[in-house]
């Protein structure tokens, strides 16, 4: 009996439920004892105390042993539930027996009461085996039922009239391809065979029921057009020796067909392939036999040995001189030592190059693959060639001791290099042979450039021209080059000569110049600026020391005069304030085109011209100035803050900004300066009729800088300049 066994009475005399405690323990039971006389208290007992065994009292004031036993059947509690009470009528005990409960004792007859409750424990412990195995039997059927449901083969059961006992899923699809009724249990198999397999299926069936199992494939044509093969299995059930029914499995084989019939595709192109080629292949075991091999070989054999050779025929027994024998044994020992190899051949008209590969099975050599192509063509090509460098002997030793010369064929492909073409090309002359010439030609990359490079080489004509060639290094390098076609009597060409002179150091002298020349241009260009803005200087101090100086006189004079004839006085009034608005005019336009031009403050000189813009407008601006290392010439400065005077005057004009900021910082020794607004922006393609834009690219060139200009419309604008100092 199970040990430390837990035990819930249910009884409202505790006289009672302590001589049913003292009576399990004289019968030596380990138990813990429960005592509960309610409901409420018997449900929270069953739930948190989970009792191995229920001891019910029949009669309680408000709670009765068929209540307590309905309680535990609707919780599904399977613990063995004993009536222990006072009196009750033998029709009542096994009403409630039948109800569920597992036994019952008498208060005056309780000596059995252990024998009782290890009994209804066994026999609990048998029903809850019986259901544990109930339910794993009912789990492996379902795990069948689905396996055999959702398999991707069809499984269909008959007896051995025909008649269909079971079928999943994938068997009824099956059936329905050859009808439009669905197939179903207790069908006769035979309605779901078309009359052309009918009499097949027939005979397959009495095979199985003699004991043989049929197999055979079938193909459907599916509504879409497609084809869909199914691999049936016809087999006998058994028991014992008796046939009892047959089993039809189908299984969907179409992608096997598939993949066959592309690999038989595969193989037919293949063999066509081979043997419609004009190269010879053929394959050799160990002892010299014939393997394989294609139509062209056996016609070269056939006709060149007088007789067919086929396969399992020694190669070496053949009509061919003993020399080629020995020669051809020679090639397919050493293909059999693992060496993989090419060999050139000639029969005094026809030359051939022969590749020979060994054969593996796993790791051990069992023959040679061999190839066989004509390359007569490739040869007579080679002689021309060597022709064409004969005819240049003469003048070849010249050539490469003061050019660089390289040759090559109609497609562009490198025959002949000399040493000084690779020592300036960086590349060995292994490197170039055979390779395209655009490998050290980077002008080719111009279409227009090599179209008119092919046009005039292709028409047999002389072309020359400088050409940027780049280095195996990535260095880029100039050549003059003269490429000269050579003819054949048709008047083709066959062979390029180019004749190249290296003018590298001449190209950086031209550029060295044009750049010399470039910034001599753009001192004159600050030279006559700086003139400009003495003369600028000068003009604002006549204006202002000598214009506005006559004007006040004039001024003077005029209100004096006034002072004398009150009459005057009042028709001078209006030409007083127009000669003051001129001399107001005259100051402002002077103190724009006047600046120092020595000791420039440049930050003042811009916070002064933004503090104009912020007190004759509502625009906000911000200004940055940071050059902790940088040391401006005045010329710079002054330049600098005519960009901005310019800048800032077509914000004022156009812009329609809110803010305004200037930038002047300084980078590994470059100054940078940022202009940006947060205005209407414009369409830097559109042409604009100002020419303030140029006065600023032409200001910052000067100077060797750089100016950037960003802005499109509604997203204002930026001027981003560099200049190195």
């Amino acid at each position: 009996m199970k040990n430390n066994l837990r035990i819930l009475i249910l009884e409202d005399n505790e006289a009672d439920a302590e001589m049913i405690k003292r009576l399990l323990t004289k019968a030596t039971l380990d138990c813990e004892c429960q005592l509960v006389a309610g409901r409420d208290s018997y449900i929270t007992a069953l739930i948190e105390f989970q009792p191995d065994v229920i001891l019910s009292d029949n009669s309680m004031p408000q709670f009765s042993s068929a209540e307590a036993l309905e309680i535990k059947k609707e919780l599904r509690l399977q613990i063995p539930f004993i009536m222990v009470s006072g009196t009750a009528t033998e029709e009542f005990a096994a009403s409630m027996i039948r109800k569920g409960a597992d036994d019952y004792l008498l208060k005056d007859r309780m000596a059995r009461l252990p024998a009782a409750i290890e009994a209804a424990l066994k026999q609990k412990k048998i029903e809850r085996e019986k259901l544990d195995a109930e339910k794993k039997s009912e789990e492996s059927n379902n795990n069948l039922k689905t396996i055999f449901e959702n398999t991707s083969e069809g499984f269909l059961l008959m007896d051995t009239d025909g008649v269909i006992r079971a079928l999943n899923k994938r068997a009824a699809k099956y059936g329905l391809l050859v009808g439009e009724k669905e197939i179903e249990t207790g069908d006769l198999i035979f309605d779901f065979i078309t009359d052309d397999m009918n009499s097949v299926f027939k005979e397959s069936v009495a095979k199985v029921l003699q004991g043989e199992r049929v197999q055979y494939e079938r193909v459907y044509r599916l509504e879409d057009g497609n084809d869909l093969w199914i691999d049936f299995l016809i087999n006998p059930v058994k028991d014992g020796e008796l046939i009892k029914g047959i089993c039809v499995t189908g299984r969907d084989i179409t992608e096997k067909k598939r993949i066959e019939r592309d690999r038989e595709f595969d193989r037919n192109n293949l063999a066509a392939l081979i043997n419609n080629t004009q190269d010879l292949m053929w394959s050799v075991d160990r002892d010299f036999k014939l393997i394989t091999c294609n139509n062209s070989f056996g016609k070269v054999i056939k006709t060149s040995s007088g007789q067919p050779l086929h396969k399992g025929n020694n190669v070496l027994e053949t009509n061919f001189g003993k020399e080629q024998v020995a020669r051809f044994k020679e090639y397919y020992n050493r293909a059999f030592k693992g060496e993989s190899f090419r060999e050139v051949e000639c029969n005094g008209i026809i030359w051939f190059e022969i590749s020979f590969y060994p054969i593996y099975s796993k790791r051990e050599i069992i023959g040679t693959a061999c190839f066989s192509r004509d390359i007569t063509g490739r040869k007579k090509a080679d002689t021309a060639l060597e022709a064409t460098l004969k005819e240049l002997s003469d003048y070849k030793t010249a050539l490469d001791e003061s050019s660089i010369v390289s040759i090559t064929n109609p497609k562009g492909v490198i025959t002949y290099v000399n040493k000084n073409f690779c020592e300036i090309s960086e590349y060995s002359a292994d490197e170039l042979l055979g390779k395209n010439h655009s490998i050290v030609n980077s002008s080719f990359h111009d279409k227009a450039f090599f179209k008119h490079l092919w046009a005039t080489i292709l028409a047999g004509k002389i072309w020359r021209n400088e050409v940027r060639n780049k280095t195996k290094n990535g260095k880029y390098i100039w050549v003059d080059t003269t490429i000269v076609p050579f003819l054949n009597n048709k008047g083709n060409p066959t062979q390029y000569v180019a004749i190249n002179r290296d003018i590298t150091e001449q190209k950086s002298i031209e550029r060295e110049l044009v750049y010399q020349k470039i910034q001599e241009q753009k001192k004159i260009t600050r030279a006559i600026m700086i003139a400009e803005e003495k003369e600028r200087t000068r003009l604002s101090s006549e204006l202002h020391d000598n214009i506005n100086q006559l004007l006040a006189g004039t001024k003077l004079y005029l209100r004096a005069v006034g002072d004398e004839n009150p009459d005057f006085k009042e028709k001078i009034k209006y030409p007083v304030e127009l000669i003051d608005n001129s001399i107001e005019e005259i100051r402002l336009l002077c103190h724009r085109m006047g600046s120092p031009i020595k000791n420039i403050d440049l930050s003042t000189m811009v916070q002064d011209l933004l503090g104009n813009i912020s007190e004759n407008s509502t625009i906000k601006t911000d200004f940055t100035f940071s050059l902790p290392s940088l040391v401006l010439t005045d010329d710079l400065k002054l330049n600098i803050f005519r960009i901005f005077q310019e800048q800032t005057n077509n914000i004022l004009k156009y812009a329609k900004a809110k803010n305004v900021s200037i930038s002047v910082t300084e980078k590994h020794t470059i100054l940078h300066i940022i202009i940006k607004d947060d205005g209407i922006g414009f369409d830097l393609k559109t042409k604009r009729n100002g020419i303030g834009i140029s006065n600023m690219k032409h200001r910052t060139e000067s100077y060797n800088g750089q100016i950037e200009i960003i802005s499109s419309p509604g997203n204002g604008c930026t001027i981003d300049i560099k200049v190195p100092c």
